[in-house]
């Protein structure tokens, strides 16, 4: 039997409280469940399990499981997404963090695998810090990657996007077996909207003047990719991998060091 844990489901509720006596530092992964494209799996929250699995590990922490779905409303029209409202996301978030805070923690860390989540997580955070003066650390996993790190790991002009890259290199590490690369044909994206160019989900661009449009997937890709992924691999992903692995470490590392319950200062 191990004594060194760090998964909380694997733990008794024993072993916790004791644990939990350390003032540790607690991940909370978060992901979802919907279309990459024709060849990449759906379940994307795999990876920010992964992470935060890896850095708990490295760094003495402990992590929760990871909530395998969130707001994917852009993707509804592939099967197998699986998308919650905003009001379930928030709902889920808040109970996770009253359900660690009654019992003395105070340093979590979201580790955010879906953009569609990042709204709530910052509504729900700000709620946190204002009624408890709890400071809630969070990170978008795959916006964490800085221009540099892109150009060192692609070696190609920037492939990110829904469906390109990061995640499917990422996913070619973790899941190789799963991936269908064979099903990757060519795929077409929309550059514009009645008289508007597209520039992402929800933003158009009129001349000069931009503008929220809100676009469902299949609305600028068919194939529901925006990004390049031809060029994934297996060692792309693992860079990518050990590079994040590391960028927790430091991060979870800081959250040790800090005060996260900050009392707010009286105004004079």
């Amino acid at each position: 039997m191990s004594t060194d844990k760090h998964a909380l489901h694997l733990m008794t509720w024993k072993e916790i409280e004791q644990s939990f006596k350390k003032d540790p530092v607690i991940i909370v992964p978060l992901g979802s469940t919907e279309e990459h494209g024709p060849h990449s799996i759906t379940g994307d929250y795999l990876a920010a399990a992964e992470l935060a699995k890896r850095v708990a590990e490295q760094s003495d922490a402990y992590y929760l499981p990871v909530i395998p779905f969130g707001n994917s409303e852009y993707f509804r029209g592939y099967p197998g997404t699986i998308s919650l409202s905003q009001e379930t996301v928030l709902r889920i978030l808040e109970e996770i963090f009253q359900s660690l805070t009654e019992h003395g923690i105070t340093k979590i860390v979201v580790f955010n695998g879906h953009a569609g989540n990042s709204s709530a997580v910052d509504q729900i955070a700000r709620k946190l810090k204002r009624e408890s003066n709890i400071m809630i650390a969070s990170v978008d996993l795959w916006q964490w990657l800085s221009n540099e790190n892109k150009r060192d790991i692609y070696q190609e002009e920037d492939p990110s996007g829904h469906g390109g890259e990061p995640l499917t290199s990422v996913m070619s590490y973790l899941y190789p077996q799963e991936m269908r690369m064979d099903l990757l044909d060519e795929w077409a994206v929309e550059d514009s909207w009645e008289s508007f160019a597209i520039e992402n989900f929800k933003k158009a661009r009129a001349d000069t003047a931009t503008a929220n449009l809100f676009f469902d997937m299949e609305e600028i890709s068919r194939e529901g990719i925006v990004g390049n992924p031809a060029n994934a691999s297996f060692q792309r992903g693992e860079k990518i991998v050990k590079t994040l692995t590391e960028y927790g470490v430091q991060l979870v590392s800081k959250i040790k060091q800090s005060n996260m319950v900050q009392k707010k200062k009286k105004s004079n």
